[in-house]
């Protein structure tokens, strides 16, 4: 089986995943959990789609439930047109075959070879010897693993074994590729390789891939769109550009507050009027309204000059936001015009 089988012919955009006000409680002691609390999700076909949370979200569970290793309490789970909801554990069985999984710390069997273990997915699923070993160097080669076959696990480094985890999640052709902190583990660059991997997995063979961080780095890298989960809800949800430059909840401002600085504290903003004598400000950056090109032009029309003193960009999906502070110096008519202006297309706040 070439590679290119593993490509969807469904029309891209059609749902590949589908929850419908989807509960799991667990039974702990004589008290019940709720630990996915009543989410609906849509996960379009072709897609890489980001659910980012801190511990205790819920995000584990939610990938638990859509790979059948957990049942669903209440509400309905579909993926690839499969209900995965109230099904036998052989038709969970069935459906698993459909779904890749790769984790955190790579599950990966240390008596067995890099090969026997990217074969196992395949002699359970009842391939033929000839059909596994064909397929089992074709999955290594496409994860730039080749030459590794005969090694096992030990010998290996922790991005090398990411990619086997990867060859062995694809090997029996899924269409959906779950990844439950899989770059956790890695150090930086390793992390940049690996998804750089997922983000070929996805383009390559058509795969959709739904991955499950804490990270926001790795939601900006590779992510379409993504689902932002607090205590076991989904407490917002859009496109990743959209949520991550104007956030609404509070959970989500803390992830973008990892890495755009945001506006000063009051703490910050007592030590920057000390250092500035100019009239200080915070400019909210984004694309659709204001960019730093548009900060500029308003400000240099009014013939105000300015410093940065403090703040941070970003860019998703090819486009811009953050936040600035800026020292004005000028004329107070001038200075005042200016943000004026200013405060007709994006969110402009005096720091005092």
């Amino acid at each position: 089986m070439s590679i290119a089988a593993t490509t969807t012919d469904r029309t891209a955009g059609e749902s590949m995943v589908e929850l419908h006000n989807v509960v799991k409680e667990f039974k702990v002691g004589g008290n019940t959990v709720r630990a996915v609390d009543d989410v609906s999700l849509d996960i379009r076909r072709g897609e890489i789609f980001a659910i980012i949370g801190y511990s205790g979200a819920g995000k584990s569970t939610l990938v638990r439930l859509i790979n059948g290793l957990e049942t669903v309490s209440e509400g309905t789970l579909t993926v690839d047109g499969f209900q995965i909801s109230g099904q036998s554990e052989s038709g969970l069985r069935k459906a698993r075959t459909n779904i890749g999984m790769i984790f955190q710390q790579f599950n990966l069997m240390n008596s067995r070879t890099v090969a026997a273990n990217v074969e196992f997915p395949l002699k359970i699923a009842g391939w033929d010897k000839a059909k596994r070993r064909a397929r089992v160097q074709e999955m290594l080669e496409f994860v730039g693993l080749g030459d590794k076959a005969k090694n096992y696990p030990d010998q290996l480094s922790g991005g090398q074994k990411q990619r086997v985890g990867i060859a062995r999640a694809l090997a029996t052709s899924p269409s959906l590729l779950l990844a439950d902190e899989s770059t956790s583990a890695l150090d930086p660059e390793t992390t940049s390789e690996v998804l750089e991997l997922l983000k070929k997995v996805n383009e390559d063979l058509g795969i959709t891939v739904v991955v499950i961080t804490h990270e926001m780095d790795v939601v900006s890298t590779i992510a379409d769109r993504v689902a932002v989960m607090e205590k076991g809800k989904v407490v917002e949800m859009g496109n990743v550009y959209d949520v991550f430059s104007n956030p609404q909840t509070a959970v989500a401002k803390r992830f973008v507050a990892t890495t755009v600085k945001q506006a000063p504290t009051d703490h910050e903003a007592a030590e920057l009027k000390q250092r500035h004598r100019g009239y200080l400000v915070n400019i909210e950056i984004t694309e659709g309204n204001t960019g730093i090109g548009k900060v500029l032009s308003y400000l240099g029309n009014r013939g105000v000059q300015f410093n940065i003193v403090q703040g941070g960009l970003e860019t998703l999906q090819g486009q811009s936001y953050g936040n600035l502070t800026l020292e004005l110096l000028g004329e107070v008519t001038s200075v005042d015009a200016a943000i004026a202006e200013l405060g007709t297309v994006t969110r402009v706040k005096e720091v005092r």
